[in-house]
């Protein structure tokens, strides 16, 4: 026996089979990848000097240093919403000391491909960065508020590879946390970058 639908349940059965149609089109859409990624970012305003027994010196530069990071990115036909957390480390080590700088960034960067090519912008929120100095004679560590910035990344990605080869410009500052003097630590910084997705 066939049974008849009424108006209201044909156009329940067409809406149910349009929300369907338009969510396993949404699923097919988007792709979903991981990623792993190295860096290396240089600049930024010096926060101490190391003096070494020659003579020589290194300055030691807010969030100039090596990341590693790994995440994951969403494709939606020409739109990569990528977004990792990493770790940020930098500074001269010698045999009886230390001055490092690290923090534990976390990036959100919407990019636009364009054939082999992808341009981003997106904002990074660094957690816990501190400077930490341990040589004969001092040992101190100077934390800074966790601060938030931005990112303009333009990188060379060939469709067919899992990588890319980027270059970045990271905009952001840093104030000392319970310091009497307020004076902004500038953290600006260029870099070369590098991803693998898989």
């Amino acid at each position: 026996m066939i049974r008849k639908l009424t108006i209201k349940q044909y156009l329940l059965a067409v809406a149910i089979l349009a929300v369907s149609a338009m969510s396993a089109v949404t699923v097919q859409a988007a792709e979903f990848k991981g990623v792993v990624g190295i860096g290396l970012d240089f600049g930024g305003d010096t926060l101490a000097t190391a003096v070494y027994t020659d003579g020589s010196t290194t300055d030691v530069k807010a969030n100039n240093g090596f990341v590693i990071n790994g995440g994951g990115v969403m494709i939606i036909d020409s739109y990569e919403t990528q977004a990792t957390i990493g770790y940020k480390f930098g500074g001269p080590t010698a045999k009886n000391g230390s001055i490092t700088w690290d923090a534990v960034p976390v990036e959100l960067i919407q990019f636009l491909r364009a054939s082999n090519v992808r341009i981003g912008l997106g904002f990074i929120y660094q957690i816990n960065p501190k400077l930490v100095i341990d040589i004969p004679g001092t040992s101190q560590t100077y934390n800074f508020d966790n601060a938030l910035g931005t990112i303009a990344q333009i990188g060379w990605a060939p469709v067919n590879m899992p990588f890319s080869i980027d270059f970045r410009y990271t905009a952001i500052t840093y104030k000392q946390s319970n310091a009497s003097n307020t004076e902004e630590k500038n953290g600006n910084v260029l870099g070369i970058y590098s991803s693998f997705f898989f």
